[in-house]
């Protein structure tokens, strides 16, 4: 449990609030809505409508994660997420393909959907299309994924965030300042078991203390492409969903923690480990609970 000696920012991004010192705002949990095909979005509203609702209940902000696999899906995945998700609401799109990112960009910014996008994500793959999508439609907020193909350690990723690592021409925050992106968000880039997927969490309170930024990461994936805990199928799941616990523990703002079907478990871990850190900062370092904190909602 952590107190920064660095400022710490909370960034207001819609109706949510995030970062800061440990046990100040709770821990926003980012759910993913994945279409593996052609969209299908029968369970989809309802999946949202569950995570909401046990959002409210434990005091956790929910944000829904869209992946977009391809530009043929990007109108009805817009349009669903314009029906679907309040306008002071943010949300996050998802995509890998630079064509297909170029493209959402231009779709967003044509029906008003900016500033209430997270745009997941800007890396070191970053094309010089993408870049110019990126300056012309600006999104209101960006996940920074602090991936260095040559130095998997805390002090890799800051070399990333600042300079490129030589692998780009410039570091991830100079491209986040040149496309005027208002609110930025760390992702520790968590790996596959066997490449340093511990540094993902270590890096937490590094680039906190660091920048004083929001910081977080999808430290579920490593868990699911863990070929030895297919040895304990019982248990998988159950990993799963606890390793979201580390980071609100190293202190973290934000988890990106896999479908949103398990938002019904992974909220009220969460929930639970920021009510402890909550006590403890409280009690040591005078941190006090903002008023949606999950410990004003249980006492």
């Amino acid at each position: 449990m952590f107190s920064f000696t660095k400022k710490q920012e909370v960034l207001q991004i819609g109706n949510i609030s995030i970062g800061g010192q440990p046990g100040r705002v709770p821990t926003v949990l980012i759910g993913g809505l994945f279409f593996s095909g052609k969209p299908d979005f029968s369970d989809a509203k309802e999946d949202i409508n569950k995570m909401i609702s046990i959002s409210e209940n434990t005091g956790n902000p929910a944000i829904c994660d869209f992946f977009i696999k391809k530009t043929e899906y990007i109108d009805d995945i817009l349009s669903f997420i314009s029906s679907t998700i309040p306008e002071k609401q943010p949300f996050s799109i998802d995509v890998t393909d630079p064509n297909v990112k170029v493209s959402v960009l231009s779709k967003l910014d044509e029906i008003g959907l900016l500033n209430q996008t997270i745009y997941n994500s800007i890396h070191v793959g970053i094309t010089e299309g993408e870049l110019d999508a990126l300056k012309q439609h600006c999104p209101n907020t960006a996940i920074l994924v602090a991936f260095n193909p040559k130095d998997t350690s805390p002090d890799g990723k800051i070399e990333v965030l600042e300079t490129g690592a030589h692998v780009t021409k410039q570091g991830l925050f100079s491209i986040a300042k040149e496309c005027n992106i208002k609110n930025i968000l760390v992702d520790t880039a968590a790996l596959a078991p066997g490449q340093n997927s511990g540094g993902s969490i270590a890096a937490l309170p590094v680039i906190k203390e660091e920048y004083g930024l929001p910081t977080g990461c999808a430290i579920h994936n490593v868990v699911e492409k863990s070929t030895w805990l297919n040895n304990f199928s019982d248990a998988k799941g159950i990993v799963d969903v606890a390793s979201n616990i580390n980071i609100p523990l190293y202190g973290g703002d934000f988890a990106i923690f896999g479908s949103v079907k398990h938002a019904n478990k992974v909220f009220p871990i969460i929930a639970w480990q920021d009510i402890l850190i909550s006590e403890y900062v409280d009690q040591y370092f005078g941190v006090k609970p903002s008023e949606t904190h999950p410990r004003r909602m249980f006492y």
